[in-house]
């Protein structure tokens, strides 16, 4: 069973989740800050309008998580997200051509106030804390049907 796992002692982890409607262009995403005591120490959601894909409401997901981190402090941060493109992508050392190239040269810039951050994949079921708040903040039913 994949679950969730704490960071390092003096280490935060973010866990980043999106929700994403073709027919409407929205996606709304959501992201959760726990200590290594599994505490929350923050969580917030987005909607986002004009998004055209899965791998952009990712990225933007990623990118508002991180922000978020920076804004409430944080200096030692795991990023973790369900997307292994976007991750891919910002772990990459090679020039990224994607549709998401904008946003993970802002994700990599956000981290210039921590003073280390990581960034890895995680399978759905090893966020689903960041799922569940996702479906209790907004009726993703309501706003993907």
């Amino acid at each position: 069973m994949i679950c969730w796992n704490p960071p390092p002692m003096g280490w935060v982890k973010l866990n980043v989740v999106s929700g994403f409607s073709i027919a409407r262009q929205k996606a709304v995403s959501g992201s959760i800050i726990k200590n290594e005591e599994g505490n929350i120490l923050g969580s917030g959601f987005r909607v986002h309008h004009l998004v055209g894909t899965v791998a952009l409401a990712e990225a933007i997901a990623l990118l508002h998580g991180v922000q978020f981190a920076s804004e409430m402090g944080s200096r030692y941060v795991i990023a973790e997200s369900d997307s292994r493109l976007v991750i891919n992508n910002i772990n990459s050392k090679e020039d990224d051509y994607s549709e998401t190239r904008p946003l993970t040269w802002d994700v990599k810039a956000s981290t210039r106030n921590f003073s280390e951050c990581r960034f890895q994949f995680v399978a759905r079921e090893g966020s689903s804390v960041a799922h569940a708040m996702a479906e209790e903040g907004l009726p993703i039913r309501l706003f993907l049907g």
